[in-house]
């Protein structure tokens, strides 16, 4: 199993009140350091629909939290 899919699998068990804009930043990272790690162990492309649709969800989180701030930030001017 590739590096990529361990980290999908433990970020989409989760519910999305776990989430936080720190949280969604771990992500990404984890991310981009399991390709390189699956890229050098030789790994095989492990990328499948279900990581694209779990990607969507937190590309949403993520716009929710910028709303949010947006809308905080009109509250304090």
């Amino acid at each position: 199993m590739c590096m990529l899919s361990v980290i999908y699998a433990q970020f989409q068990s989760m519910p999305d009140d776990w989430y936080t804009p720190k949280r969604i930043e771990l992500f990404y990272s984890m991310v981009a350091h399991a390709e390189l790690f699956d890229e050098e162990a030789g790994q095989p492309d492990c990328l499948d629909p279900e990581k694209a649709k779990f990607d969507s969800r937190i590309e949403q989180l993520e716009f929710n939290f910028n709303q949010e701030d947006e809308y905080k930030g009109a509250d304090h001017d």
